[in-house]
């Protein structure tokens, strides 16, 4: 059996419904599988049997550089899963904002879970730097929500 014809074979499990598939001629036997959608193997009984990828796989897009983080800069970050607020009704405006300065105990923003809104308190004093979530928005246990530059 001709490389081309295998790889026509390879192509037509690639192109199908069909998960498996295995051809016989003249002594050698070939059997291609998918083995996750997009990828499909194919092995031909010799001495050893080894898979064989045809598609090369999909090589991943290069991030996109994230900016050197300064390391001076103090994280506060979400004690709770639940929704960011930046003020405590829509018609207020934001409790801190990039460039104010901030103090312990300072009210930085609400967080809403269960329907209970939460003022987080800056543990912190310095200057807000970055604002790393936007009103209104999920965030997760532990994530940064404001950069401080500190005193």
């Amino acid at each position: 059996m001709d490389f081309k014809k295998i790889k026509r074979l390879v192509a037509l499990v690639e192109n199908s419904k069909i998960s498996a598939l295995s051809v016989e001629e003249n002594g050698l036997k070939i059997n291609i599988k998918r083995e996750m959608p997009g990828s499909v193997s194919y092995t031909v009984p010799s001495v050893e049997s080894v898979p064989v990828h045809p598609v090369a796989p999909p090589v991943p897009e290069p991030a996109a550089e994230t900016p050197a983080v300064d390391s001076t800069l103090i994280p506060i970050t979400s004690p709770m899963v639940g929704t960011f607020y930046t003020s405590p009704n829509p018609e207020s405006p934001p409790f801190v904002a990039v460039g104010a300065s901030v103090s312990v105990g300072t009210v930085v923003c609400i967080i809403e879970a269960m329907k209970l809104f939460n003022e987080l308190e800056s543990e912190v004093s310095g200057v807000i730097d970055t604002v790393c979530v936007a009103n209104g928005d999920p965030v997760e246990f532990g994530q940064t929500l404001f950069l401080v530059r500190p005193k």
